[in-house]
């Protein structure tokens, strides 16, 4: 079963020159994600700031907010992103003891990190280069199922070297997003932290408000202006990462089961939803990653 090939995605150096020339392109996801900008004449824009990027940037998010780059035309725009998911590096960090290592995207939200030292830059630099070819050796059909294992857990590892240097430099020298303190995005990180901890049950918009003291119709309407998506389909792809998780990781697990840990009504609702958003059954995506 390749778990890392689905919960970690590398693309290194990615090279453009004709890129969304007219507007950002912004998106959300639910990975969090390292982004390290290498050198070109770009903007980026995270919710509403705009950042212009300097070579040697490094802008650590939690994949919530909109964000996306808009890179000037006909210069080389090339840049590093990895994004990876939370659910599968949570078991990993606590059985090692260091939750602090995603302090700088649980707590800090979204951080741009400038004047980085070049022996941290080198080594991320490194790290960055390693992940990408492993990745791609992980992608390669001929490879031992014993081969793939080792490389699953070569990527876990330089994925946690990434984030020791990431947590050393945030006590360093960093300039902070100014938007990631201001009043509405901080509403939105306490809604999205309490439908984290809350998905699994059936909760509803009215028991939200009334739990964060905000009225419905505020909380939807800044939700959806920093997100991109409603508080609804949040809470859906919430629940619907979290089936692909326990699909995944326990095989022997029924589908009623896991829908009822997941927060969906009953079987068939789940079943529906997974297939409406993956264009697979449940069942279906579980054997697909059994048989790798």
């Amino acid at each position: 079963m390749n778990e890392q090939a689905e919960n970690i995605n590398v693309f290194y150096k990615n090279t453009s020159v004709d890129l969304y020339t007219h507007n950002f392109y912004t998106h959300s996801h639910s990975h969090y994600e390292i982004y390290f900008f290498h050198e070109g004449d770009c903007k980026y824009l995270i919710d509403d700031h705009v950042i212009e990027l300097e070579r040697n940037d490094l802008i650590i998010m939690n994949g919530s907010s909109l964000h996306g780059p808009h890179p000037q035309r006909g210069v080389p725009y090339i840049r590093t992103v990895v994004e990876f998911s939370a659910e599968w590096i949570h078991p990993i960090i606590k059985q090692l003891n260091v939750p602090m290592l995603l302090d700088p995207f649980e707590k800090l939200t979204n951080f741009l990190y400038r004047g980085i030292d070049q022996k941290s830059l080198d080594q991320m630099i490194t790290i960055f280069k390693t992940l990408h070819l492993k990745k791609v050796y992980l992608a390669d059909l001929t490879a031992s199922d014993l081969e793939k294992r080792l490389l699953e857990g070569q990527i876990a590892n330089h994925l946690l070297e990434l984030l020791f240097i990431i947590y050393e430099i945030s006590n360093k020298e960093f300039i902070q997003i100014p938007m990631a303190n201001n009043e509405k995005n901080n509403h939105v990180n306490r809604l999205i932290a309490w439908i984290d901890q809350n998905y699994q049950r059936n909760i509803t918009l009215d028991e939200m408000a009334e739990n964060l003291h905000l009225s419905k119709y505020y909380m939807s309407r800044i939700f959806k202006d920093t997100t991109g998506m409603t508080i609804m389909q949040y809470l859906m792809n919430r629940r619907l990462v979290r089936t692909k998780y326990l699909l995944e990781m326990y095989p022997n697990k029924s589908m009623l089961d896991i829908a009822m840990e997941s927060g969906f009504e009953s079987s068939s609702h789940f079943s529906r939803k997974f297939r409406n958003h993956f264009h697979v059954s449940p069942t279906e995506y579980r054997n697909l990653k059994l048989s790798k």
